[in-house]
């Protein structure tokens, strides 16, 4: 209380920014081949980019990985972020 009474403030941290998850190596195969994909993936946020390499990063076999890249090239394709069933309209 003393502290605040003598108009003590604490300073405030920048907030820290968390490095940029490399894109694997399949999915940007995926995106050399759709032009419309490619450019679509580098307009993204970097927080939907991330969670899009995140989810093919958890896939414990090739199949689902491939099915997963699959589905991001679609989604990406149509404007669509990883959790767009569940944004706000």
């Amino acid at each position: 209380m003393n502290l605040i009474d003598e108009g003590y403030v604490l300073k405030k941290r920048p907030p820290k920014k968390s490095a940029e998850l490399p894109v694997p190596e399949a999915l940007q195969k995926a995106l050399t081949k759709n032009k419309q994909a490619k450019v679509a993936f580098a307009k993204l946020p970097p927080s939907h980019r991330k969670e899009y390499i995140q989810w093919i990063n958890e896939a414990k076999t090739e199949t689902t990985r491939d099915k997963r890249i699959a589905t991001t090239i679609e989604w990406i394709t149509a404007g669509k972020s990883r959790n767009w069933k569940y944004e706000k309209k």
